[in-house]
C-alpha cells in the first residue's frame, strides 16, 4: 500500500514538472493562411525568443502568419528589426513584410521537403518586460494626443505614471500652480507669448514613492515641446521651454519622418523638430524658408507618408534614403546661429552638401563605371 502512495505521488511530481512549463507557455495562436500544407501546431521557445511552428507539408506553397508584437517582436532600440527565419533549418534571406503598431505579417514560402518554421525575434511573450510595454504605451498615447485639438494659445501637460505624484506647473501667461494625483492626468494651461516677449513655461513633478514610473511632456499645435521620464525612488522630472508662437509649421509636421522612423518621439523625429524650432524659427530669414518649405512639403508628403504606412519595402527605401540627409543637418545642433547672415551661411553650405552626397557622388560614380568599362 505504501509502495502504491510512493508510486503515485512520483508520477504526480514527474507529470507537474512537464506539464507546468507546457500550462506556463499558452497563447492564442495566431491567424495565419497556409497554402500547400497544414500547420500541426505552434510552441514558443522563450531561452531563444523563437515561435516554433510545425508543418505538414504536402506540395509547395507558403504560409502568410500574423504575429502580434504582445506574442513576438523583433526591435533595434524603438526600430524594427529583421526577423531572423529559418525553414527546416536553412536560412530564408528574403521574405515579404507588412507591419503595423500591433503585429508583423510575414510570408514564409516552402517546399514538399519541409517540415518546420522557426521564427526568432529579439522578444517573446514571456520575455516582455513591463517596462518596455509601459514605454509603448505611452508612445502611443502621446502619439494620440498630439493629433487631438488643443484650443489656441494653449498648451497641455500630459503626466503618465503608476503611482502617486505631485508637483508644480507655472507660465508666462499664468502664475504658480500646485497639482498632484495618481496614475495618467493631463492638463491644459494657456502659453502664449506676453508684452512682446516670447512665452515660457515650467513644469516639476515628484514621483511620491519608491517603486513606479513616471513620464511627463508638454505639447502644443500638434508638437512636444518637452518630455522627461523616470523610474527612480522618488525621482523628479524638471521640465521647461518657450511656448509654440502662432507661426505656421504646417498641418502635422515631419510627416515623412514620422513614418519612415514609426513615431513623432523618435530621435530622428526630434532632431529635425530641434533644428526648426531652435534655430530656424528663432530668425526672419529662417521663418520665410520655412513658410515656403512647408508650401511646397506638405503638398506631397502625406502622400508618401500614407504609401510607407502601406509598403514595408518602400519605407526602407525612404529610410535609407533620407538618413544622410538628417546626418548633416544634425551639425547644425553643435552651432550657434544667431543672426540673419549665419542662417544663409549655413543654410547654403548645407544644401551645397546635400547637393553633393544625393547628385555628386552618384554623378562621379557613373562617370568613373563609364571609364571603367567605355
Amino acid at each position: 500500500m505504501n509502495l502504491q502512495v510512493i508510486v503515485i505521488v512520483l508520477s504526480l511530481v514527474i507529470i507537474g514538472s512537464f506539464a507546468s512549463p507546457a500550462f506556463a507557455q499558452q497563447f492564442a495562436e495566431p491567424n495565419y493562411e497556409i497554402r500547400g500544407g497544414e500547420v500541426l501546431g505552434f510552441e514558443i521557445d522563450s531561452e531563444n525568443k523563437s515561435l516554433i511552428i510545425s508543418l505538414d507539408v504536402r506540395a509547395r506553397g507558403e504560409l502568410v502568419i500574423t504575429l502580434p508584437r504582445n506574442l513576438i517582436d523583433a526591435k533595434i532600440g524603438s526600430e524594427d528589426s529583421s526577423f531572423k527565419i529559418l525553414v527546416s533549418g536553412l536560412n530564408l534571406n528574403f521574405f515579404d513584410e507588412t507591419a503595423t503598431s500591433s503585429d508583423r505579417t510575414v510570408i514564409i514560402p516552402f517546399s514538399r521537403s519541409d517540415y518546420e518554421v522557426i521564427i526568432t525575434g529579439t522578444q517573446v511573450f514571456s520575455q516582455i518586460s513591463t517596462v518596455q510595454t509601459k514605454t509603448q504605451t505611452i508612445d502611443e498615447m502621446i502619439d494620440a494626443e498630439l493629433r487631438s485639438q488643443i484650443p489656441e494659445g494653449n498648451a497641455k501637460l500630459l503626466i503618465f505614471s503608476n503611482t502617486e505624484w505631485s508637483g508644480a506647473l507655472q507660465s508666462s501667461s499664468f502664475d504658480y500652480t500646485e497639482i498632484d494625483g495618481k496614475s495618467n492626468e493631463s492638463v491644459i494651461f494657456e502659453c502664449n507669448p506676453s508684452l512682446g516677449s516670447e512665452g515660457i513655461f515650467g513644469a516639476k513633478i515628484l514621483k511620491t514613492t519608491q517603486d513606479g514610473y513616471l513620464t511627463i511632456a508638454v505639447i502644443q499645435n500638434q508638437r512636444i515641446l518637452s518630455q522627461g521620464s523616470t523610474t527612480t525612488p522618488f525621482g523628479e522630472i524638471l521640465i521647461n521651454g518657450n511656448c509654440d508662437s502662432s507661426f505656421e509649421t504646417g498641418p502635422g509636421g515631419c510627416l515623412i519622418a514620422t513614418a519612415t522612423f514609426g513615431s513623432e518621439l523618435a530621435p530622428q523625429v526630434q532632431q529635425l523638430r530641434e533644428l526648426r524650432d531652435n534655430h530656424l524659427l528663432q530668425t526672419e530669414s529662417g521663418k520665410s524658408f520655412m513658410k515656403s518649405f512647408n508650401n511646397f512639403y506638405y503638398s506631397f508628403s502625406p502622400y508618401v507618408a500614407d504609401y510607407e504606412r502601406e509598403n514595408p519595402i518602400f519605407k526602407e527605401m525612404v529610410r535609407l534614403s533620407i538618413t544622410p540627409m538628417i546626418s548633416s543637418l544634425s551639425i547644425l545642433n553643435y552651432i550657434d546661429i544667431d543672426s540673419e547672415a549665419k542662417v544663409l551661411g549655413y543654410g547654403i553650405s548645407l544644401i551645397l552638401l546635400n547637393v553633393g552626397m544625393y547628385v555628386g557622388i552618384p554623378v562621379f560614380a557613373i562617370m568613373k563605371l563609364r571609364k571603367i568599362n567605355p
